[in-house]
């Protein structure tokens, strides 16, 4: 498709504009601000040309370094609202689509704009409850300015109407983002419906999401709705969407195109009415050049993207995380009748240093397991946490730490499989393509307690 470039003309306040599919007035239109100033909601000026930018003089001022003084403008368009890049210093994107200097493009309702690192979201309407300025989702734990602004971004996305992509490595915590993007969306009081893609093989799989009839195959021995269906009119997670099969893509494809739904063993397609957020630690791109992603779901899927940064990157919330698995560890009582746990000093700094390459999953089980191993003295000390030695360290003469780090994210790896699979062990090793021995005997490398409290 060709890109176009727009003259600028007159923005007629008592006219109604094309946006998107449908005409609005165009003084009932604003734009919720996202940037490192915190979070902010304003009404479109009523001027003819609206230039938005750092600059104090600009009609709609973004206070973010990343953003150009006059970084673009809106503006009309024979009856069509754009946007336009005014020579920005970074980027200017409308709703992925990036922009050269001069170059416009259309704004609708709902259209993610990005310049620089701020984003703006235009909406019809004043948007309710929008915050003054970032904030964390509720029980959960935000020092890192980066997620920071990843939360504030929260309120700015989950109310449009956009698929939303996460992306991050295992155990960031896209999960409990997906959560927060339903909890603060239109469709928080219908359900948040979750399948692991990774966590049932393609047949299984397509019969979850798509449901069947009475007789579909061997064992269906009555008709059982889908989860597309089971999430009509809410959120449908697909975590892990980088591992679905090929065949079942195309499939899943049809259904976010046509918004219907064909049970297997069915003829009779029902209408599904779903938004869609998705997420892997897969590089998607690259799957896509290999052949094992399809270009066209991606960017269905990819309404507008969030990457979460790793463990390493966001040092400044270690220790609050940590302190949080304590505390929670000893309301549960799963440390002992009576234990309070404290971190001792040489622990937390053990705790900082560590490069956590299992994330804030890994993190919660370290804790978790030290608060059982400290005992009656309540004091965790980093003997308790064992954690993979340092370079430094020397632990075996000249070991190597990518060898200790590896073998460390691996078993968090394991974890991780267990847990999505509910703790069967013979799945969990399917999934993870090694043997059914082969995976006890990491467990039992690692001192995993079902290692020696389970059998089979």
């Amino acid at each position: 498709m060709p890109r176009t470039t727009a003259k600028p003309g007159a923005l007629d306040t008592q006219t109604t504009y094309s946006v998107g599919r449908g005409r609005v007035d165009v003084s009932t239109l604003w734009v919720v601000v996202s940037a490192a100033s915190g979070l902010r909601a304003e009404q479109l000026p009523r001027k003819k040309r609206i230039v938005v930018g750092r600059s104090r003089s600009c009609d709609i001022v973004v206070d973010d370094g990343s953003v150009s003084r006059e970084h673009a403008a809106i503006f009309d368009a024979g009856g069509e609202l754009r946007l336009e890049d005014l020579g920005s210093r970074n980027r200017t994107t409308v709703t992925g689509r990036a922009l050269r200097e001069g170059e416009s493009a259309a704004i609708s309702v709902g259209s993610v704009i990005e310049i620089g690192h701020a984003t703006l979201l235009v909406q019809h309407g004043e948007p309710a409850g929008t915050p003054v300025a970032a904030g964390a989702t509720p029980g959960t734990v935000v020092s890192d300015p980066t997620m920071q602004r990843l939360h504030a971004l929260l309120d700015v996305i989950a109310p449009s109407p956009l698929n939303v992509l996460l992306l991050g490595e295992t155990g960031t915590g896209k999960e409990v983002f997906a959560e927060a993007l339903h909890a603060r969306s239109l469709r928080a009081r219908a359900p948040l419906v979750r399948v692991n893609c990774a966590g049932l093989a393609g047949s299984l799989l397509e019969s979850e999401l798509f449901g069947h009839e009475k007789g579909a195959f061997t064992g269906a021995q009555g008709a059982k709705p889908g989860l597309f269906e089971a999430a009509t009119g809410g959120t449908l997670f697909l975590d892990e969407v980088g591992e679905m099969p090929l065949d079942t893509q195309a499939k899943v494809l049809r259904v976010i195109e046509a918004g219907e739904v064909t049970r297997l063993g069915s003829v009779a397609p029902r209408r599904v009415d779903v938004r869609y957020v998705a997420a892997t630690h897969r590089h998607l791109e690259a799957r896509i050049e290999d052949g094992s992603f399809r270009a066209d779901l991606f960017f269905r899927l990819n309404g507008y993207t969030m990457t979460l940064p790793p463990l390493r990157e966001r040092r400044e919330d270690i220790l609050p995380l940590a302190e949080l698995f304590v505390e929670r560890m000893a309301k549960a009582g799963h440390a002992g009748a009576g234990c309070r746990r404290v971190l001792g000093p040489d622990a937390q700094a053990a705790l900082e240093q560590y490069a956590w390459p299992g994330n804030i999953r890994e993190l919660k089980n370290v804790i978790e397991r030290a608060s059982v191993l400290a005992g009656p003295s309540g004091r965790i000390e980093p003997r308790h946490l064992q954690l993979a030695p340092r370079a430094s360290d020397g632990a075996e003469g000249n070991a190597s730490p990518l060898r200790a780090q590896r073998s460390s994210f691996e078993y968090q790896h394991i974890l991780g499989v267990l847990e999505e699979t509910g703790g069967d062990r013979k799945a969990a090793a399917a999934i993870l393509g090694i043997a059914y021995r082969t995976l006890l005997a990491k467990l039992a490398e690692n001192g995993h307690p079902s290692s020696r409290s389970r059998k089979g």
